[in-house]
Parts: structure tokens; sequence; C-alpha cells
């Protein structure tokens, strides 16, 4: 029988490049910015409107921009006819991180029990102290703008109470997000939260749950709420309950035990917490797709019976995927096993099948897993060691996302490297009659890592830890294959019409974990772009087995894989679009008298050597006080400064007592010029039995469970100012201690200051992001030698 010819042949495989392309590009709305939207609807041109108001300075909290910020989104608010309120406390973090947030709440009353709110939630703070934060998280706050003025235009009352909550402090340490939870009486009536966030400016918007016991609930309303672009996986599921995560909505889940939704987009992460977070860098598809999100869920939600606040069992769980048409498949974890089985099952039986029907071979069959495993290896090692090559340059090293400027298009050169050479190896082993023989391979390592990571065992899996069930809708794509392998034992020259429909799920659920997984996780891991692309060509091995001129499309391959990579090494400069990051810093050591230029930067430019020079000193010992950074990254070059007089950094003791064994000791850090950070650290492991901060008392952390017990260093805590609060602490300990604190005043003025005489950053250079950065640090210390003024009798209480 003759073969499949070139022209169909050719057909499939534009239809399977034009469905690899849908997959990818329909997960957001279009981008096209309408004017003139009826008042009625969401309007991408009017949140436009609001995120390039707050996106003109960066407004970190405690800088003048931040009380407009704050003035602007309460102005918006009342024109909508909202009472607002803002509520302002001092809160710390686990980690030691404070402030003085000052949240925005206003408040829309249903028809029923307010007990039982939605809530909507972002935050209006950017970070310190360069972003301009439109992404993070203006877009937030604009979505939530847009929406709840749309709806309050359709003039109907909801069931259920609206609350709005914009938080401050959630780049210092959700510290606004905890205020609300633990201290204002509406946190009670929270039901249910949707939260909107970036990590990037561009991209889908993921949606991924947030709750204390099972999703099912919560999954089922969210199909239910005709959201009309979910991008949303239980695989994302499984991993966010597994890693530390830091939003808003966590507070609410881990101190209020609230259910919510996140939806963060992390698209051009890259310009996360920079300068380059701009509202002409915002891309206009992923805000609109923020507003696809809230307007049906704002509708939903705000009607539906909540009293039970979407809770269940830990258990009980489902697996989901986005699917064309059906927009959400899901089924519970308990039928994975089942399911696992089932398809084991009916890989046996096809095989034995196929072998009567003599159509496949178990020589070719166990060959096929030679050019399957060949390609992954080879695919795997190319890539991997390409970037592990590359890695180093001082391209790469420079941008501390650890996703660089030119990750797509080294993305997609891991992509066609894995086609290049999965279409030459296939092409080694194509033969006509071979064609269900290897399609068995593909089919066989999908289902064994669908039954390693998501078969349940006891209280895990297969390989303990490593338990993801929400991978499960994996199993899928293994079912359509085994369908497309029983049709090519039946048909030496199947319909390529009924093959291709059937790939689909799997084109629709792969593709978009091949770019997702790296800008996700970083460049570290853009080798499974390179695996899942040959694990995805394998399971179309049914179709693409037909294709006699594999050869060719493994040439074209190379020539697209040449050219993503010529063009991906060409982005590997430093250019005005693509700054590099440089940092500078004057440390003002006001004990000894002198002082120093700091960098963090690993490789130095000419700008930063104007005050660095030539011969830096390596910046170790001044390392030993951690400052506060999002990776821990540590100064990396100090050099000799000239010491100027500046403002002192003051510390004063108000009181020394002894209550019984121990020592209480209160003092107050300040300073007459603007601060915007102080920084306390302890050289001894001293342990703090009580403390109490700016009138706030520190929780107990750490295995010591002490106040201060969990420390990165010897950091204690990193004190971020509003309206140049001095930091007053009031410190318990043995009375056998002498402690000396060392404390790090910063403000973000060093740039402004004509007395340092810096020039300006080159065009292609910027700030530097995660870091304290841009400034001055004042530094002071003091040893809390036992002279106390005063000695109490321990009472009964304190005892």
């Amino acid at each position: 029988m003759r073969p499949k010819s070139h022209f169909s042949s050719a057909i499939s495989f534009v239809i399977i490049l034009l469905l690899v392309f849908y997959a990818f590009y329909s997960q957001t709305p279009s981008s096209e910015v309408k004017e003139n939207v009826p008042a009625t609807e969401w309007s991408t041109a009017r949140a436009l409107e609001h995120i390039q108001a707050l996106s003109v300075e960066p407004h970190y909290l405690g800088s003048k921009a931040h009380d407009k910020a704050r003035d602007y989104i309460i102005k918006q608010l009342k024109s909508y006819g909202l009472n607002v309120t803002t509520q302002s406390a001092y809160d710390i973090s686990w980690n030691g991180n404070m402030s003085k947030p000052e949240n925005i709440l206003a408040r829309i009353k249903g028809r029923t029990d307010s007990k039982n709110a939605l809530l909507l939630l972002s935050h209006y703070d950017s970070d310190p102290h360069s972003s301009k934060g439109a992404s993070d998280a203006a877009s937030g706050v604009a979505t939530i703008l847009e929406a709840t003025r749309a709806f309050l235009a359709k003039n109907e009352q909801p069931e259920n109470d609206i609350i709005i909550c914009i938080t401050d402090g959630e780049e210092l340490g959700l510290n606004g997000a905890s205020t609300f939870v633990n201290k204002h009486e509406w946190a009670q009536d929270v039901a249910f939260v949707l939260n909107f966030e970036a990590r990037g400016s561009g991209g889908p918007s993921y949606m991924l749950v947030e709750t204390n016991g099972g999703n099912r609930k919560i999954i089922e309303a969210f199909s239910k709420s005709g959201v009309e672009y979910p991008v949303a996986n239980s695989l994302a599921y499984s991993i966010y309950k597994m890693i530390p995560n830091d939003t808003d909505l966590t507070i609410f889940r881990e101190d209020g035990d609230i259910n919510g939704l996140n939806f963060a987009f992390i698209g051009d992460h890259f310009d996360y917490h920079t300068e380059l977070d701009s509202y002409e860098r915002l891309d206009r598809n992923t805000l609109a797709h923020q507003g696809s999100y809230l307007m049906p869920q704002l509708d939903y939600f705000s009607s539906i019976d909540l009293t039970d606040r979407l809770k269940t069992e830990k258990d009980d769980d489902v697996v989901y995927v986005p699917l064309p048409l059906i927009k959400m498949v899901r089924f519970p974890f308990s039928w994975l096993s089942g399911l696992i089985i089932v398809a084991f099952v009916l890989m046996i039986t096809l095989i034995v099948y196929g072998i009567k029907r003599r159509r496949i071979q178990l020589t070719y069959l166990l060959g096929g897993f030679v050019p399957f495993l060949g390609a992954l290896i080879i695919s795997y090692l190319i890539t991997n060691y390409t970037w592990i090559g590359i890695k180093e340059s001082e391209f790469y090293i420079h941008q501390l996302h650890g996703f660089p400027y030119n990750g797509y298009w080294l993305i997609a050169a891991a992509a066609f490297i894995a086609l290049t050479i999965s279409f030459f190896l296939y092409h080694k082993y194509y033969h006509r009659d071979r064609i269900p023989s290897l399609s068995v391979a593909p089919i066989f390592i999908l289902w064994l890592i669908c039954l390693l990571v998501a078969f349940p065992v006891g209280d895990g899996g297969i390989l303990g830890s490593i338990f993801l069930p929400g991978a499960g809708f994996l199993i899928i794509p293994v079912f359509c294959s085994l369908i497309m392998l029983y049709i090519n034992i039946q048909q030496k020259r199947p319909s390529y019409i009924l093959l291709v429909l059937l790939s689909v799920p799997s084109i629709f659920i792969l593709s978009p974990f091949i770019k997702a997984f790296p800008v996700a996780l970083g460049m570290s891991i853009l080798f499974v772009a390179s695996v899942l692309t040959t694990l995805l060509f394998g399971l179309l091995v049914p179709i693409t087995g037909h294709y006699r001129k594999k050869g060719l499309l493994a040439f074209m391959s190379l020539i697209i894989t040449i050219g993503c990579g010529v063009y991906a090494f060409a982005k590997a400069e430093f250019s005005p679009s693509q700054p590099q990051s440089t940092s500078l810093v004057y440390i003002h050591n006001q004990d000894e008298d002198k002082a120093q230029w700091a960098t963090y930067d690993p490789t130095l430019t000419d700008w930063v050597k104007e005050k660095l020079g030539n011969n830096p000193q390596n910046a170790k010992e001044l390392n030993k006080n951690s400052i506060d950074s999002k990776y821990g990254t540590g100064f990396s070059y100090v050099a000799p400064a000239e010491y100027k007089k500046l403002a002192s950094l003051d510390i004063e003791i108000l009181s020394d007592t002894l209550v019984g064994e121990d020592r209480k000791v209160k003092l107050k850090v300040s300073s007459t010029e603007t601060l915007h950070r102080i920084e306390a650290f302890t050289t001894d492991e001293v342990l703090f039995k009580k403390a109490v901060v700016n009138g706030l008392q520190v929780p107990k952390t750490g295995k010591s469970e002490t106040p201060f017990g969990y420390r990165w260093g010897n950091r204690l805590l990193s004190y971020y100012i509003k309206d140049n609060e001095p930091l007053v602490m009031e410190l318990t300990f043995s009375a056998q201690d002498n402690p000396e604190l060392i404390f790090y005043g910063a403000s973000f003025d060093l740039m402004q200051r004509s007395e340092f005489e810096i020039t300006a950053r080159p065009i292609e250079q910027m700030s530097m992001p995660f870091v304290l950065n841009d400034a001055i640090l004042k530094k002071r210390s003091i040893k809390l030698v036992n002279q106390q003024t005063i000695v109490e009798e321990q009472t009964a209480d304190e005892k």
C-alpha cells in the first residue's frame, strides 16, 4: 500500500503548527484598546488611565509619590459613590520586616448576610526604590477600580457584600495584608478573596488557588463563573503548595483561614521590580486578561451563597486543566490511581493486539525507545550545557531575575533544537510499517511520568516527597495517544483529520509549558523546553511518523534553531531598552569617622569605577551584617571614600531597667535628615525574651521561639520608615548579656546629593533591583553594657 501523500502530510503539519501557535496566543484576549466602551462593561482604555496616573514615578512606602498614589485611589473610589476609609498600624513580618502601612478600604453593601463578603485585593505600594510599579501592582489596582466602576454602573445591588481592600507595604513584608487580617473588624466577614498581582509586565495571567483545605469547591465555582480565558492547571496548584509563597493572599490563608484565588502574570520577568516596570512596557493583552478574569467572577461570587466559604476537607482536590471549547476539564484526585491503571492495561492490550495483527513488532517497539530517548537525552545535554556555558558571561550575571532579556529566543532555540534532533533520529528509523511500533515509547514514558509523580501511595506518591497529583491531567494525552495508536494499528493510511483532532489535547496541554516553565522557574531549567518539545513530538509520531520528508524537516528546524540562537546572542548586549543593572552605596561609618563606596555588581562598569576605582576590595567584611534584599544578594566590592559631614544617626537610651534576672532597655534611633529604612543587627547570639518595637510586640519565631528568633545572618529587623518616624525598641534579655547593637540608617537620595558629585547613569544602565541601592547608609553601634538606672521588683504577673 502506498504511503501518505506529501501534500496531505504538509497540510497536516501546517495545521499542527497553527494549533501550537493558537495554544500560546489564545490564552489572552485581544490587545485592541477600544474607546467609548459602554459604562457597564470593562474598558482596558479606562484601566490604562489609572495605571498611567499611578506609575508616573516610584511610589514605595514612605515616599511623597506613595501619598499621591493613595490619594488618587481614594478619590477614584469616592467618585463611585463609596465611603472610603484607611487603616494604618505598625506590623512586623515573621522575618523581621516592619513598616506602618496605610490600607485603603471600601465596601459595597449586599442584600444578604454581611458575614460572607467577597473581597477584591491588590496593593498600591511599589518596590523600593526605583520601580514605577505599573505592573506590580498598579495593574491590579486599576483592574479592581475599573471592574468596581463597571459593576456599580449596572445599578444592581449584589447578594453578598463586596469589600475593596487595596493594601500597602506588600513589597516590604505583606504588612498591609497582615494589618487588615489581624486587626480590622471586616476581616471576619471575608468569605472569599480575589487577588491581582504581577511578577513581570506581560504574558497570560495564571490563576493559582490559595487554600488550607481542598480545591474542589473553589475550582467548581471558578469553572461556573464564566471566565473566557482561564489559564489555570492543577500542576501549578501542586507546585504552589510545595514552595514558600509571598503574596497578600497568603496572609489571608495563613492568618485568617480564608480561601481565595491569585491572578498573576509573569511574562517579561526582566521588568519585575525595576525602572522598566512602566506604563509603556505593560502588555495591553495582559491587562485585558486581568479584566476578563474579574468581571465575570465579580458578578458570580457576589451573587452565590458563600456560607460555606468554599471550604472542603484537605484532600478533597480535583485535577484541572483548560482545553479549547471545553474551557476547563476537571476530575477528582481520587480517580488518578484508576485512570493510570486503566491506561496501562489499555496500552498492554493494544500492544498485544498490534502484535497479533502484525502491525507491531517487539524488535521495532523496543527499538522505538532509541530515537525517542536519544532525542530526549541529546536535546537535554545540548540545552543544559549551553546554558551552563553562557550563564557566567557578563550579560547574564548582571540580571538577577533569572530570566534574561533574550530569554524567549533561547527558549525558542531550545525547542527547535529538540525538533531538529527528533526529526533527524526518526528519519533514520522511518519505515511506514513501523509507525505503530515507534508510537509506543513516547506513550509509555508519559504514562511512566504519571505513575511516578501522580499515583497515590499512602500519604504521598511512589517517589515520596515528589508527589504532584496535580500533574494527573497528563493522563489525558496518554489516552488520546492510545486511541491514535489503535487507529494506526487498524489502518495503514489513517485519516490525518481524525489524528490531528486527537492530538489537540496533547498540543494544548504541553505546548504552553514549554515556555512557562523557564519563565516561571528560571533559565536553570531551560532544558525543560527541549524535553517537553521532544515529548510532544513523540506523542505526535502517529501523525509525523507518516511524513517521508523528515530529513528535510530536520534541516528546516536546524536553520530555525541557528536563526533563534544567532538572534539570541545578538540580543545579548545592554542597551537603553535592555539596560544593565548597576549599584552604588555610600557607607558612612559614624563609629569610626570613615566612609566607603560599595557595590553589588559582579563586574564593574566605568560608571561604578568612577567611585570605586580599578582595584576595589572584596566586601566580605561588610557582608557580616546582611542588609535585607530579596534574593540574599550581598555587596561585592568596596573602596575607601571621603568622609562627608552628614547629619548623625542618633541612638538614645530612654531607659535601662532590671526586672528580676532580666534587663529591659528602651532606646530610640533617629536622624534629623530623612531616612527611608533602618536595619538593626546584633553581633552576639543574644536571645531576647521580649521585644516591643514602636509599640508593637514582636512575635516569637524560629527554632528558639523568641522575638527575632528567625534571623537572616545577624539581622534583627528592617524598619521601612514613613514620615521619618524614629525606631523605638524596648528589649528584654538576660542581665548576664551585654549585647552590641548595630544600626544602619538608609536614605534613597544619594543620586540627588550634589556633595557626592555622582554623574548620571549612562542610558544603557539602570538601578539594580532587589537590593538597597543608590543610598546613603549611616552606621552607628552601641554596646549595652550593664549600667541600669532603675531596679524594679518582679511582679507575680511577670514571673
